[in-house]
């Protein structure tokens, strides 16, 4: 009798442990960096549940679990049963952190990304072509699960079209929330903010070269990696093909303070601050992209990108409201890639596209433009409800 006694004593020690907050830190294996808002979800019992580290990779964890998972768009997912003190999350991509950089910036750098700059044009983007895209986006906070799968056909920018334009062929969301919305968002971010677009003469001026010496590649290959000049929180590295003057692969991140300076109009945000009390309060980017060759045209073959984004508003107006209703109200944290592949079979002339515009954060928006963004809220998807009592 008295082992029995000892025994449900322990037991229920342990179920107020896991229910009690944990605290932890998710740092990288490699470079023992903390990792910027990973994901720690847990679904059981019916429900889902979830926290975001914060941007020195802390994170809380108030629920209780069995079984605890631990992600990042660049790193492999991991699946606890505890809650060390600290999470060490295995790296899918070599972090900007880690490269070894020399002080000195060699002088044919410069020169060889003012060719590049002069001579995209005609590298990229120089052809009318349609390719196939399959784009797979989540989203996770909080109660709230979303994940969403389309394919279809893309029109690639050309000289004789303006911007991109999809054609979707399938959609299937998977949400906890019956009421969320086709989200095309970071589809549109990942394609405007596109690496080869802003290597111009101002990215060259304001950021910093130096070669990663230990990156083993190709014949002609160098890799380098950039540091901003003004914006720390500015930094990556790319690799470029010096004999043929095309960039083939790149990786990029930004903080608060360059995505601000970068996306935001420093009017518009006065404004809004003003009016609403809107203020951003942390803002993270993380993409990476390759590059392939269809056809004699460079385009963005696979693509990865992390958003969190994260506000402060004090007020808010019936319009606003429900526009967020209308559109499905979007997402502060979204990890979302996009694989687009050349195909033998193409579309019809006479289908119909859906212009892709760019995704905006904070503008002046005409009723037209609204319209639209509901529209693209409700492209054809099946929907299912997320069983929370499954396992993954």
């Amino acid at each position: 009798m008295m082992q029995k006694r000892c025994y449900f004593i322990v037991a229920g020690l342990l179920f107020v442990i896991v229910g009690m907050a944990q605290r932890t830190v998710v740092a990288d294996r490699v470079s023992r960096q903390p990792v910027e808002h990973a994901n720690l979800y847990a679904k059981e019992g019916g429900k889902f549940r979830s926290v975001v580290a914060d941007g020195q990779g802390r994170a809380e964890v108030t629920f209780p679990f069995h079984r605890l998972t631990v992600s990042h768009l660049n790193y492999e997912k991991q699946v606890l049963t505890r809650l060390p003190d600290t999470v060490f999350l295995e790296p899918l991509v070599r972090v900007v952190s880690e490269v070894t950089v020399y002080s000195g910036e060699p002088a044919w750098i410069r020169k060889k990304l003012k060719q590049f700059v002069r001579e995209k044009e005609r590298r990229y983007h120089n052809r009318r072509q349609v390719l196939h895209y399959d784009y797979t986006s989540q989203s996770i906070s909080g109660n709230e699960y979303y994940h969403y799968q389309t394919d279809g056909w893309l029109r690639m920018p050309s000289p004789d079209t303006k911007g991109y334009a999809i054609h979707p062929l399938t959609g299937h969301i998977t949400s906890v929330d019956s009421t969320k919305l086709t989200d095309v968002a970071n589809l549109r971010r990942m394609l405007y903010e596109d690496f080869v677009d802003e290597l111009d003469s101002k990215f060259i001026s304001q950021h910093r070269f130096f070669v990663d010496y230990d990156y083993e590649g190709e014949k002609n290959e160098v890799s380098l990696v950039f540091r901003g000049k003004k914006y720390t929180d500015d930094r990556g590295r790319f690799v470029i093909d010096t004999a043929r003057c095309v960039i083939l692969s790149a990786q990029r991140h930004l903080g608060l303070k360059a995505n601000k300076h970068l996306r935001v109009s420093d009017f518009m945000l006065s404004m809004a601050r003003i009016i609403s009390g809107y203020k951003i309060l942390d803002w993270m980017v993380d993409y990476r992209v390759t590059y392939a060759e269809t056809d004699g045209s460079w385009h963005p073959a696979d693509i990865a990108y992390k958003f969190f984004f994260k506000t402060d508003d004090n007020e808010s107006d019936e319009s606003s409201e429900e526009f967020t209703r209308e559109t499905g109200g979007g997402f502060s944290n979204m990890e979302s890639t996009v694989a687009i592949r050349s195909t033998d079979i193409q579309p019809d002339d006479s289908i119909a596209w859906k212009p892709l515009p760019r995704s905006w954060i904070l503008k002046y928006n005409t009723d037209e433009e609204r319209a639209y963004e509901v529209e693209l809220s409700h492209l054809p998807a099946t929907f299912s409800l997320m069983d929370a009592r499954k396992e993954e």
